[in-house]
């Protein structure tokens, strides 16, 4: 993201977002940025057929369970909406604070975020103030998210892409 570029950023995926958006997150608290926001982890069950999602608050660490548990042979979606606002607020937290973070990571901009719930208001409000904003979206939903966001630079998983999008963030943070 340089200077004059779009402030958000995908990183489009297909599996293991939240492992790849966490190492984004990694690099930039390593750099001395201050980074808030949300990440998936997926964790597997053997038992079920599907894993279980939880987020974490990068400010706080707090996790929230994000899958219902709907039995072992679920098929569908199980996600608790309710979870998922209570993460979004959490996340619109981090932006009310008195010092902004340098970085805002959400590790999924998905179906709900496309229907105006979970994380959408949070990626506005990162906007409206400014604050450079990361966000992992499925290749299924980057019409979507171009739809609500406009434009925005897309970033791959390459090392030195990563490094050179962290150093620029610190630069122009003055970390």
């Amino acid at each position: 993201m340089a200077v004059g570029d779009p402030i958000l950023a995908a990183f489009v995926y297909a599996t293991g977002e939240g492992a790849v958006v966490s190492r984004f997150a990694d690099a930039a608290v390593a750099a001395g940025l201050v980074v808030a926001g949300m990440i998936q982890h997926d964790e597997r069950r053997p038992e079920r057929r599907r894993c279980d999602m939880t987020l974490v608050d990068l400010a706080s660490g707090r996790r929230i369970a994000l899958s219902e548990d709907r039995g072992k042979d679920t098929r569908g979606c199980r996600m608790d909406h309710s979870a998922l606002e209570e993460a979004a607020g959490l996340a619109l937290a981090a932006l009310d604070a008195e010092r902004l973070p340098d970085l805002l990571v959400l590790s999924k901009f998905g179906k709900r975020e496309i229907e105006g719930h979970g994380f959408r208001q949070v990626v506005e409000k990162a906007v409206e103030l400014g604050v450079p904003l990361l966000v992992g979206v499925t290749a299924d939903h980057v019409e979507g998210f171009r739809a609500f966001g406009g434009g925005f630079e897309t970033i791959t998983d390459d090392p030195a892409t990563v490094e050179a999008l962290i150093d620029d963030l610190a630069r122009r943070r003055g970390v």
